[in-house]
């Protein structure tokens, strides 16, 4: 097949002839479909979000997987819809991350507000949230990579399992294990504040 090289042809192909030509080597192809869709992934997820560098990364991602994946992408309906798709899925998983994250953080601090509540008004989120991320890098490493891969990206335990070869199960036990852990040096912080 002939293969487009000029921008000029590639902008008269539509959407699925573009990923055609992408899926056979031409990356110039994928640049004009990171051209196209581009603002709009990034409008649909900033609306949702409302945080540009997040909506940003969401955008980001979702291309990184254009491009990694393109090969098996078979598509069932446009790719317009295939990238919206996956857009709003990643912007969920990020959400559901965000709140799995923010609860815990919460409930740790409502546990060290149990302990002892004068020492926790001399310590502002800031600083709270500045003690997690240390105790989160003391972890053993891959306790800390299970467990930051589960609240930092739009990762499922699946996924994290498949990224890093272990079973669902130890995946599961890993963040349970580093929460505890996380809880216990929490505790020792408020007590010592």
């Amino acid at each position: 097949m002939h293969q487009f090289t000029y921008t000029s042809q590639l902008d008269e192909l539509n959407d699925e002839a573009l990923l055609e030509q992408f899926q056979q080597g031409n990356t110039l192809a994928f640049e004009e479909l990171y051209k196209r869709f581009w603002g709009v992934l990034y409008l649909q997820a900033y609306r949702i979000l409302v945080q540009e560098e997040d909506a940003q990364d969401i955008v980001q991602e979702v291309f990184t997987a254009l491009w990694t994946k393109a090969a098996s992408i078979e598509l069932s309906g446009s790719l317009a819809a295939y990238l919206y798709v996956a857009t709003r899925n990643r912007v969920l998983n990020m959400l559901a991350s965000k709140r799995t994250y923010q609860t815990h953080l919460s409930s740790l601090k409502h546990f060290i507000s149990g302990t002892d509540n004068n020492s926790l008004q001399y310590i502002t989120e800031k600083e709270m949230t500045a003690r997690m991320e240390r105790e989160i890098r003391a972890l053993p490493a891959k306790m800390r990579e299970v467990f930051e891969l589960s609240r930092k990206t739009a990762l499922t335990h699946r996924e994290i399992a498949h990224q890093l070869q272990l079973s669902q199960e130890t995946v599961k036990k890993q963040i349970s294990n580093a929460i505890r852990t996380l809880r216990h040096k929490m505790a020792h912080f408020s007590f010592f504040c």
